[in-house]
């Protein structure tokens, strides 16, 4: 052939395929179980830019400012604009104040205020709390890796534990091998029965990821429902002088706890007798205490599935100041239509106002979903409705009093998922962060707190007159 005509013949398959372009369905065409999917035309011609990490990346902000009134402008730029910004109910700026105080007078008033985080396998292992809790603990005192499960699912990089015995596991989600308990989960939605006998054993982790703050406990406190009978647990501090013994023979929701004299980094446990075990938590003098709890596979509609009075007894018990509910990943793929979105939110309100009640003096924080990709015309993209749903979230969570966090603006929003496992921060199959991108997020998170802290720092040193001519005035330009 001529090269005249084979560029004739080149010029008519591109003809023919860019036609194909314009004319394919952009649904695809349908045979069988099958759906054919062409790229369009634009797709062909316009490779669209990949986003980089030095754009989606959050830079720290240090304050070095002269006066109230800078400080004032800094957190507003922070709480109001930007990747990392707050969603708060009606705009409201004191809503984390009831919990700002709590945390600020913790060791004066010799509390441990807890944080639950609450999540889905996107905080496995104790990544983004592991962060919050080591922020928060070094401002505001206390230590220890929180509230653990008496079985861990799933190994976390903070605690070691191992349990034997007559155990039964009682949740409100997860596979066949756990029961149903008719409501009786405890705080974690997930308890574990003793009957008759069973150990426990715990130390702390020297992983690469491990906090030292984390890893070092002093106190010791079993949160338990007793069935009829007695229940006797011995603590054991393989550091410390003999072994301590505590029963209780009131059925109902109660604590046992233990005061040691010396900081440790492992202790065992010997249940006798017939109980629910909802948790133990694991701290180390006053201050306060992050509990990591890790749902995987939940939308987060688990939480009315629980006993409201003995969740409010438990959540009394514990000293709760927030309460952090992070959801909406797992159900992205299957909300396709608004209406589906709308029913999903529906029902996580209905949550929010359960927890609100069983826990009325606690904040309440809601975090949405990442970004997160599937295979859109042949090519990695955003979930269709991820924007959506993140945008009926947020709205969901603000009418329902609580406040709103957005991993996908903080990751840098629509299709950023590919550049964060391009860099390593985030795995394969583009939903979960590494662990290296779970602290960047978990210090995105704090960031976000500690300015809201800052701001309520500025309200109080000021009068209610000052900061308010303040924060209503226009920035100088």
């Amino acid at each position: 052939m001529k090269p005249s005509g084979t560029l004739r013949f080149f010029a008519a398959v591109v003809a023919a395929l860019a036609l194909l372009c314009i004319v394919f369905p952009t649904d695809g065409i349908a045979l069988g179980g099958v759906t054919l999917r062409f790229p369009s035309l634009h797709k062909v011609l316009v490779r669209e830019k990949e986003k980089s990490m030095d754009q989606l990346l959050v830079k720290r902000v240090e304050r070095d400012l002269t006066g109230a009134r800078d400080s004032i402008e800094a957190c507003r730029s922070q709480i109001f604009e930007g990747q990392t910004r707050f969603w708060l109910p009606n705009d409201d700026i004191g809503c984390f104040d009831k919990f700002f105080a709590s945390i600020e007078n913790a060791v004066d008033d010799k509390r441990i205020v807890r944080v639950l985080h609450y999540g889905d396998s996107q905080i496995e292992q104790d990544r983004i709390s592991c962060r919050l809790r080591e922020r928060l603990q070094t401002t505001f005192g206390g230590g220890g890796p929180g509230m653990l499960p008496l079985r861990q699912p799933v190994p976390t990089i903070t605690f070691n534990q191992s349990a034997s015995g007559s155990l039964t596991g009682q949740s409100t989600y997860g596979d066949s091998s756990f029961s149903r308990a008719n409501g009786n989960y405890g705080p974690m939605l997930r308890s574990w029965r003793v009957t008759g006998g069973a150990t426990l054993s715990l130390y702390a982790s020297n992983g690469r990821y491990a906090s030292e703050m984390a890893g070092r406990f002093s106190t010791l406190r079993v949160l338990f429902n007793n069935r009829p009978g007695p229940l006797s647990v011995e603590m054991h501090n393989r550091k410390g002088p003999g072994q301590y013994s505590r029963s209780v023979d009131k059925p109902g929701v109660g604590m046992i706890a233990w005061q040691m004299d010396t900081v440790t980094s492992s202790a065992s446990l010997t249940f006798t007798g017939t109980a629910d075990i909802y948790g133990i938590m694991v701290d180390n003098g006053y201050g306060v205490a992050v509990d990591n709890i890790a749902m995987r596979g939940v939308s987060g509609h688990q939480f009315k599935q629980t006993n409201f009075d003995q969740l409010a007894e438990a959540y009394r018990l514990m000293d709760v100041g927030m309460i952090i509910m992070q959801f909406g990943g797992n159900s992205v793929p299957y909300l396709r239509t608004e209406k589906s979105i709308d029913n999903y939110c529906e029902k996580l309100g209905e949550q929010i106002d359960f927890v609100r009640r069983a826990c009325p003096e606690a904040a309440i924080l809601f975090i949405g979903p990442s970004d997160m990709s599937t295979k859109v015309g042949g090519s990695l993209a955003t979930y269709p409705m991820l924007p959506t749903v993140v945008e009926r979230l947020r709205d969901m969570a603000n009418a329902h009093g609580a406040a709103y966090w957005s991993i996908y603006d903080a990751m840098g929003g629509y299709n950023s998922m590919t550049a964060w496992v391009k860099n390593g921060y985030a795995g394969s199959d583009y939903i979960h962060f590494t662990h290296k991108g779970a602290r960047i997020m978990g210090d995105y998170l704090s960031d976000a707190l500690m300015n809201m802290y800052d701001l309520y720092k500025i309200r109080h040193q000021l009068s209610p007159q000052q900061f308010d001519r303040m924060w209503n005035s226009k920035p100088t330009l």
